[in-house]
């Protein structure tokens, strides 16, 4: 027994230095797999994937690389996860699975600012300024938007119990609230007067150039309509092809209207057809910052024509194309393809870098303008954006949180009050306007914008467009260019 004992030491140093042998050769094949690689994308993966000091799979090792190399590009070619396919273009199908609120972060908590009609949300009894604290266990206090909007929405036909704040009546009440599909109209269009349509265009979604058609067409019976405002105001785009065939209604000819080229040199043109149903109105188009994209083909193409007068400020500045590819996973990669340009010849993409969109000042802008002519000799400039015929004031984000800020009081003191009142039957009351006065005090400047946003919460959006029209100072100016032109030449 002794003897045997003996060897025990010798035993357990050979097999020690059999698995140190063992581990070093096999560290060795994994390096040399992972070397041995067809592409440097393939030896960093399967080195991370084999050495890295924590935990990674190779699918996140990729789809950390992907966006990575996506975002590298361009500021607009994007991978999008195979679980978020459905809801990034539900926008512009013209509807989405959710409960159908709006709202925005008030003191870290998510407060509802508008109810859409006929969705679930307005069906379980949710109102404007209802602050949603809990979606079932899960409290929402101090989320990111993303995160807020990730818990809410959901497939139609499930739900959740959602723990709601009042301010008004300063209870909280539990509230079971289905999931089910929200339509979201592109279009809002109405009368300012018996002679101008105005309207108002959200997205360029693929039901747009429909509903345009057939709201003007009602407002067009009966009428002698010579003027329409198209608002393209915080329009961010959408399909190229719905931008074309709503410009379609605003002209009569064959002229140009936009085309797309390629690194190939590969061109496609999108030329007018005859029969506008807007061809013979005099037309004047309101555009800002966040006008972008098909808004930019839209607006920059009426300007080019010299079809009509553009007013607002510089436009956003985005002229690249993305053409959407489907993965073998189900995820998919929007891939910047080509370039549009307008009718000049123009392209609109203001410049960029690894770190995105180069913002150049007034001076920049005038030193790198290269100048085009319009269809009437009119000279204008490819500058980042759609600079406007007539600039107009436009509204700061901090003018927008400070009217949201003021709103949210209201609604908190006198929402219950204010819903039992039509829409005109609140806008025309002196009590209502006294209420709006002695909230603001010292800032009665923001008086017009705070009752625009309260209507937009306690009615929606289709009544908030309509009374703007009558009161908005840039759609007021809009009328007054049509009717007394300053900036266009004659055709």
């Amino acid at each position: 027994m002794k003897r045997n004992a003996s060897y025990e030491p010798l035993v357990y140093a050979i097999l020690i230095c059999t698995g140190i042998v063992f581990g070093l050769f096999w560290n060795k094949l994994v390096h040399k797999d992972a070397l041995n690689a067809d592409t440097k994308i393939e030896q960093v993966i399967g080195l991370v994937e084999s050495e890295y000091v924590d935990s990674v799979s190779q699918s996140e090792i990729e789809e950390k690389a992907i966006r990575e190399l996506l975002s590298s590009f361009d500021p607009h070619s994007v991978y999008i996860p195979y679980q978020y396919v459905e809801t990034a273009s539900q926008d512009l199908k013209g509807g989405f699975d959710g409960i159908g609120i709006e709202f925005f972060m008030h003191n870290d908590t998510p407060n509802v600012v508008r109810v859409l009609k006929d969705g679930p949300a307005k069906s379980a009894g949710i109102q404007p300024g209802d602050r949603i604290l809990l979606v079932d266990t899960l409290s929402l206090i101090g989320l990111s938007n993303s995160e807020i909007i990730d818990a809410i929405k959901g497939r139609k036909n499930t739900s959740f119990v959602g723990t709601i704040f009042r301010p008004f009546t300063g209870k909280t009440i539990e509230q079971t609230i289905e999931r089910g599909t929200v339509k979201t109209p592109s279009v809002y269009a109405s009368l300012i007067d018996e002679q101008t349509i105005y309207v108002k265009i959200e997205h360029f979604a693929e039901k747009t150039h429909t509903e345009f058609v057939s709201q003007v067409k009602k407002l067009l019976k009966g009428k002698d309509i010579k003027y329409v405002v198209l608002d393209l105001r915080n329009n961010p785009g959408g399909y190229l092809q719905t931008a074309i065939s709503l410009l379609n209604e605003f002209v009569d000819g064959n002229d140009m209207l936009a085309y797309t080229q390629s690194k190939s040199g590969k061109r496609r043109e999108y030329k007018a057809t005859k029969g506008g149903l807007c061809a013979d109105m005099e037309l004047a188009c309101l555009v800002n910052n966040r006008s972008a994209s098909a808004s930019e083909i839209v607006s920059g193409a009426i300007q080019d024509l010299d079809r009509g007068v553009v007013l607002g400020s510089r436009t956003y500045g985005k002229g690249l194309v993305q053409e959407t590819f489907q993965l073998t996973d189900g995820s998919q990669i929007r891939l910047t393809v080509s370039r549009y340009y307008i009718p000049s010849g123009r392209s609109i993409q203001k410049p960029y870098d690894d770190e995105g969109y180069q913002e150049l000042d007034s001076q920049a802008l005038k030193k790198v303008g290269i100048q085009y002519e319009t269809k009437n000799g009119r000279f204008v400039k490819s500058e980042g954006g759609i600079t406007p015929d007539i600039s107009l004031p436009i509204e700061t984000y901090e003018n927008y949180i400070k009217t949201s800020e003021y709103a949210a009081q209201l609604i908190d003191s006198h929402v219950e009050n204010w819903l039992e009142l039509t829409p005109e039957a609140w806008s025309e009351s002196k009590e209502v306007s006294a209420q709006i006065s002695q909230s603001l005090q010292d800032s009665t400047h923001y008086y017009q914008t705070v009752k625009h946003r309260l209507v937009y919460q306690l009615y929606g959006i289709e009544v908030a467009y309509a009374q703007n029209a009558y009161t908005d100072k840039s759609i007021l100016r809009a009328v007054t260019e049509l009717r007394e032109p300053t900036v266009l030449l004659n055709p």
